[in-house]
Parts: C-alpha cells; structure tokens; sequence
C-alpha cells in the first residue's frame, strides 16, 4: 500500500468515527435533556439538628427494646397463658405509636431484674428473725 492510499483509509476512518461519534453524543444530549424535562425537580437538602439524629436513634432503640422483650420466651409463655401468640403480640408492637414505645421501654428500664421484687422482703424477714434468735440464744 501506498502512503497515499493510506492516508486516504485513516482519513475515511476517522471521519467515519467522528459522524458516529457525533450522532451518538447528539443522542446522550438529547436524553439529558429529555430528563431534565420530565423528571421532577424534588431533592431537598437541609440542615439536621443533633436532637433531631439522637430522637431519631433513641426511638429505633426503644422499638428494638420492646421488641427483644416481647419475643422473650418467658414473656410468650405469659402472653400464651394470657391467650395471646407471639405473632400477634409482635403485630401489636409494630401498630404502636412511637409515644406508646417509649413508655413501654420505660417500664422495661424500670423493671426488676428477677422474678419479683416480693422475694427480698421474705428474705430480709428471715435474716431479721435469725439475727434475733441468735442474739437472744447466745
């Protein structure tokens, strides 16, 4: 091949690429600009308060809170005695207000943590009574 003829394909090529080229950045144009058209001009941006972040995060906490403590087995087992299944009792938590959830999590917050606060009064009862026998008997 001659250098001439080989000019000539590089030159046919190129402008063979630039017109496919061009046709094809003529059509990413028209579609911008097409969704700039149609599509909706909807996002917001704005500050966020940190008391807004912490209520936020505070409130997934207490509806995770609530949630633990109803699938708890001791606690099904109540609520079957009561007439309740668990499914039911979950569908329940999730129809709660948020107001009702952070209630609720604060009566868990404030709950004993064994089976019943009753029990200490018997025991210090009874180390009441030992204590006297004892000093009287000695």
């Amino acid at each position: 091949m001659t250098l001439c003829r080989r000019l000539r394909m590089q030159i046919i090529f190129i402008t063979y690429w630039s017109l496919k080229m061009k046709s094809f950045y003529r059509l990413i144009c028209q579609l911008l600009i097409l969704s700039m058209v149609w599509l909706p001009y909807s996002a917001q941006a704005g500050m966020i308060a940190t008391d807004q972040v912490l209520a936020s995060a505070a409130n997934e906490a207490n509806r995770d809170k609530v949630r633990d403590f109803v699938s708890r087995t001791d606690v099904q087992k109540q609520f079957e005695a009561l007439g309740l299944t668990a499914a039911n009792a979950g569908d329940r938590v999730n129809a709660m207000t948020q107001d009702e959830i952070n209630r609720i999590a604060g009566q868990i917050d404030t709950l004993p943590a064994g089976a019943s606060s009753n029990g200490w009064w018997w025991a210090a009862g009874v180390l009441i009574i030992a204590g006297i026998v004892w000093y009287f008997w000695k």
